[in-house]
């Protein structure tokens, strides 16, 4: 109940902060096309549906609280988004 509970609360954040990524990757042009950044965007969110899996197994077998199993990919992944903004034209 209590993974539920948090991960609720954590997936409102996630979408800002896959919504940041996404929008930093599709600001930069680049001569050969979309086709990477786009692979990069699906790498991303991937690897993000990955971890959260990987982190909420880890609160059932009880070895992460439920609050730290949710919101330790957001925090990953929002230094990630940070990143890609800072490097994102203007």
């Amino acid at each position: 109940f209590q993974i539920e509970y948090h991960s609720r609360f954590a997936s409102v954040f996630s979408a800002f902060i896959l919504t940041i990524i996404g929008a930093s990757l599709s600001a930069r042009k680049v001569k050969g096309g979309m086709g990477l950044n786009i692979g990069i965007g699906l790498v991303l969110s991937m690897g993000y549906i990955l971890f959260m899996t990987v982190s909420s197994s880890f609160a059932v077998n009880g070895t992460m609280s439920p609050f730290v199993a949710s919101w330790i990919p957001n925090i990953v992944f929002i230094f990630i988004a940070f990143f890609l903004y800072k490097r994102a034209p203007n």
